[in-house]
């Protein structure tokens, strides 16, 4: 669990209720109920402050903030409290100190620490019915993560339905990776199978991508064989921090064969109808973020 990054930040919504006239008895009620909000909207804006400063690499900071929200029991503060001290960042490294506040997290079923326990226990080759139960309590919090890892569980039992079922909620969830395996593994046609890979190819699953190159390929589409590739082997939206150059030498590498075989004039028309093919991919390019250790949303 080394090198865990940091991300994103988890955005909190604070409910105001409207004022109306009261009862004296009900002044008393609702200014109790008004101090037991207060202390909730304080802890939230204490948890943003430290959200807010992990997200921008204030560590010390953020740890300060999460030890007094973490003992109180907040488990977003426990979770990434346990990522810091687990890997050293703006805190003292102790792995076990951090892996106590990690479990602490997963006992009050924060998804993303019940996931890395789960991995954890996977590593050290625990039961399996000790690591599936982990995924599930993430799975119950809409963690499509585990979804995934639940559904490949099904289908090596044989329980097909189940693993469906698993997959289509997490495509419904907007994770992609359901949508390839959906194709790959459910659809009943080619025409189903190719509109769940381009669904999923479209929010950013270089695998989908691949799938769809060598179908091109098949079929010696070489324009759609060229660009399916060319998206799979990682244009930008994939890493920005990659120049041109680089993208086109890698595309010339992996995807070159496709078209190698035409003559040079025919070639070169079909670089232009990929660029043009491309530019239609990215026009509506919605790429999806995958799950990671230690970020929040």
């Amino acid at each position: 669990m080394k090198n865990m990054l940091i991300r994103f930040a988890r955005q909190s919504r604070l409910t105001i209720l409207p004022t109306r006239a009261v009862t004296p008895a009900a002044f008393v009620l609702a200014l109790t109920l008004a101090l037991g909000y207060s202390s909730v909207a304080r802890a939230s804006s204490a948890l943003d402050d430290g959200v807010n400063a992990y997200r921008q690499g204030a560590f010390e900071k953020s740890a300060e903030i999460f030890a007094s929200l973490a003992q109180n029991g907040d488990t977003t503060a426990q979770y990434l409290l346990s990522c810091q001290t687990i890997n050293g960042v703006g805190v003292p490294a102790n792995e076990e100190a951090g892996w106590d506040l990690m479990q602490k997290a997963a006992d009050q079923q924060h998804p993303d620490a019940s996931i890395i326990i789960a991995r954890k226990l996977e590593a050290n080759q625990a039961p399996r019915e000790q690591i599936r139960a982990l995924y599930q309590q993430a799975a119950d919090k809409d963690q499509t993560q585990a979804m995934l890892w639940l559904a490949l569980d099904a289908m090596e039992q044989g329980q097909i339905a189940q693993a469906k079922e698993l997959l289509e909620k997490a495509w419904e969830l907007g994770d992609p990776r359901a949508a390839t395996l959906l194709g790959n593994r459910f659809a009943k046609t080619d025409v189903t199978r190719f509109e769940y890979l381009r669904k999923a190819a479209a929010r950013g699953e270089m695998r989908a991508a691949a799938h769809l190159a060598d179908e091109a390929r098949a079929l010696e589409d070489t324009v759609e064989a060229v660009g399916w590739c060319a998206i799979a082997t990682g244009l930008p939206g994939h890493n920005e921090d990659v120049d041109w150059k680089t993208i086109g030498d890698a595309v010339e590498k992996n995807c070159g064969q496709f078209d190698k075989d035409l003559a040079p004039e025919d070639r070169a028309e079909n670089r232009e109808r990929v660029d043009q093919f491309l530019a239609r991919f990215f026009k509506n390019y919605e790429p999806w973020t995958p799950w990671r250790a230690c970020a929040v949303e």
